[in-house]
């Protein structure tokens, strides 16, 4: 593949590693969401999982009140009630009722060993009175047990966490049992005194019926961010396809445009060849204009005045002047050759921009005319230090053609007035040339800067219609703009950008 075809193709390709890329980020933002969601129910559900083993700790610690307020309770010896021989020394631990019926006392863990076991069989919750000094081996604390106890030596107020026992998952929750003046019945043998920490009370709920809540909140977020993920993965891979499509149109038009310069670069090619054969051929014929015209004129003109001289006597009035129209054709034919050369010249001419004093451009050219008709009584107005960047020699021609066409029309007035300044037109500055001449009729000022376009015959103002022609050919050559504004009888006003 060549470098502009790898050009060209680089942006799809930049295309599918952006897709890419967003998918990818999609992915982990939607991972993110959800992992941040299910930890949240796995957090909220823990919470009531421990929410129910604390609730099943405040409630033996209450019943576990009421027996110590009442110094334990009696009941029926039986296989499952024997008698507590941790309270053998207790007086009246066991008593007989009048109709002969054994009942043993039941002391407040007691009690609560047995509905532990009622709630293990009932609900599968587990129960344990537990200390690091117990009075029953049974009441040994295990490894956790252990650890939160020794927790609550250190100020700690509670412990749960989720643990294995047995092989199954359970919340564990655990308080420390606080020593009341009920307890010193059963336990000031110890040496405990009432505030102290006797020991601790653990819950441990089933995890599996809220693993199951949790497994189903699972699913619900898998399918629903999952849900979420896919519409997102379809909107992009939309998008991608209606930014592919559109850059495969572009690179169509591309394509297309880049054959379309391709031609027009031939095309081009062709012109200028055209153009310089064209050019090449002006130039012959500007030749043939220069030096073959020029001869016959120079002849008619010569043997005219030849044949005026020498036979003046022979010739009456009328022939003379015909002979003098002769030679005044003859004269105008020449200048209007000079004038369609300088034209021509403009054409081919190449420029060299610089910086122009304008001013002094003017000057020069109203010099010229004043010293050529002295007579004549003209105010010049030329504004000081007027400068531009173009071509010196065209700018030249420039002016000595506005300021001669201002200096021709206004020849009948009795004090003419001649002005170059600038000034605003059509919004933006300009360079302007004024008079106070003939001026002209507004609706034919389309027709001012055309060749051989002339708003005033030749016998009343002598001219071939070349000049405003060649300042606006000038002036376009420089990317500017000409154009005029006038009043016949009140003069003229011609402007031009540079």
């Amino acid at each position: 593949m060549n470098t502009n075809a790898a050009d060209r193709d680089e942006p799809i390709s930049q295309l599918k590693t952006l897709f890419v890329a967003l998918v990818v980020s999609w992915s982990v933002v939607i991972v993110g969401f959800a992992a941040w969601s299910y930890w949240q129910s796995y957090a909220a559900t823990l919470a009531v999982a421990r929410a129910s083993a604390y609730e099943s700790f405040s409630k033996d610690l209450v019943y576990r009140r009421w027996a110590t307020m009442h110094g334990g309770v009696y009941a029926a010896v039986t296989p499952e009630t024997p008698p507590n021989p941790y309270l053998s020394d207790i007086p009246e631990r066991d008593i007989t009722t009048a109709s002969g019926k054994q009942l043993t006392l039941i002391n407040p863990a007691y009690m609560t060993r047995q509905v532990h076991q009622l709630a293990e069989k009932a609900f599968g919750s587990k129960g344990h009175i537990t200390s690091l000094n117990p009075l029953r081996p049974e009441n040994t604390p295990d490894a956790w047990e252990k650890r939160a106890l020794e927790a609550f030596a250190q100020g700690e107020k509670e412990v749960s966490s989720v643990e294995q026992m047995g092989g199954e998952t359970y919340v564990r929750y655990m308080r420390p049992l606080i020593a009341e003046a009920g307890c010193l019945k059963c336990h000031a043998r110890q040496g405990y005194k009432a505030g102290d920490i006797r020991g601790g009370l653990s819950v441990s709920v089933p995890w599996d019926d809220y693993r199951k809540a949790l497994r189903a909140e699972l699913l619900n977020h898998v399918f629903g961010y999952g849900a979420i993920w896919a519409i997102g993965i379809l909107g992009l891979g939309f998008g991608r396809n209606r930014i592919r499509d559109q850059l495969v149109e572009r690179r169509r038009q591309d394509a297309a445009l880049r054959r379309l310069n391709e031609e027009l670069e031939q095309k081009i090619v062709e012109r200028t060849r055209d153009l310089q054969v064209a050019n090449a051929e002006l130039e012959s014929f500007s030749y043939s204009v220069s030096h073959d015209l020029r001869a016959p004129l120079r002849a008619i003109e010569g043997f005219s005045s030849l044949l005026e001289k020498e036979y003046a006597e022979q010739l009456d009035e009328r022939a003379k002047d015909y002979f003098r129209r002769v030679r005044g054709g003859a004269t105008r034919m020449a200048v209007l050759i000079d004038d369609l050369l300088q034209l021509s010249r403009i054409s081919r001419q190449e420029m060299h921009r610089a910086s122009v004093d304008l001013s002094a451009l003017a000057r020069d050219a109203a010099a010229v005319l004043q010293e050529a008709e002295p007579q004549r009584r003209v105010e010049w107005v030329i504004a000081p230090d007027m400068r531009a960047q173009g071509d010196p020699g065209l700018l030249r021609i420039v002016l000595q053609n506005l300021i001669d066409n201002a200096w021709k029309y206004s020849s009948k007035r009795d004090i003419a007035r001649i002005e170059f300044g600038v000034g605003q037109w059509n919004g933006q500055p300009a360079f302007f040339v004024r008079d106070n001449g003939e001026g002209f009729d507004m609706a034919y000022e389309d027709k001012l800067f055309g060749p051989f376009q002339r708003l005033h015959s030749a016998v009343e103002f002598p001219g071939t219609g070349i000049g405003l022609a060649t300042v606006a050919r000038i002036i376009r050559s420089h990317g500017g703009t000409v154009g005029a504004e006038g009043k016949v009888h009140e003069g003229a006003t011609f402007y031009f950008t540079l």
